[in-house]
């Protein structure tokens, strides 16, 4: 399970490109083998300067880095939104980024507060589909009329849960 308080760095910022960035994965000394997975569909949290921009893995690679190089691996993250600290009495997450981060910023495992706010409820049209693979404990919500105002579809390979996603969705409805 993710540490709920103190976000532990496992990197830093080399590239930015868009919506996209590439981070470079120090070695593991502080942290446990399952906190250290960098694997694609994790959840990251980037440092930049006052804003905390949330970010998922993409890619993970350790191929062509260069000899003397400080990191373990590289990996490739989508930029999706920033939690915002000012914006009430409690932080709020933003679906895209208004400050990107820089070369250097720290890379930390998203805390299991942060993933909470990012999955919190905004409004009174909430309905809670369940929790997340990557924490148990955050339950994650869906605004029904942001779903239902816009084209939407559910993808998955066979046997992963459509039709039983599909129903879950219609019967909280």
């Amino acid at each position: 399970m993710l540490n709920s308080t103190s976000p532990i760095s496992f990197g830093r910022v080399i590239s930015v490109r868009g919506s996209l960035a590439r981070v470079g994965i120090l070695p593991t000394g502080r942290m446990s083998p399952a906190e250290a997975r960098a694997t694609v569909g994790r959840f990251v949290s980037l440092r930049s300067g006052t804003s905390t921009i949330v970010a998922m893995i993409t890619e993970v690679s350790c191929e062509h880095l260069p000899t003397s190089d400080q990191y373990i691996a590289s990996a490739s993250v989508d930029l999706l939104g920033e939690i915002l600290d000012s914006a009430g009495p409690r932080p709020r997450f933003q679906r895209g980024v208004t400050n990107y981060p820089a070369i250097g910023d720290a890379a930390e495992l998203i805390t299991n507060q942060e993933l909470r706010t990012v999955y919190a409820p905004s409004g009174s049209d909430q309905i809670n589909v369940g929790t997340l693979q990557q924490d148990q404990s955050v339950t994650a919500y869906v605004d029904i009329e942001e779903m239902l105002s816009k084209h939407f579809a559910v993808l998955g390979s066979t046997g992963v849960g459509k039709s039983s996603g599909v129903s879950l969705l219609l019967n909280e409805i």
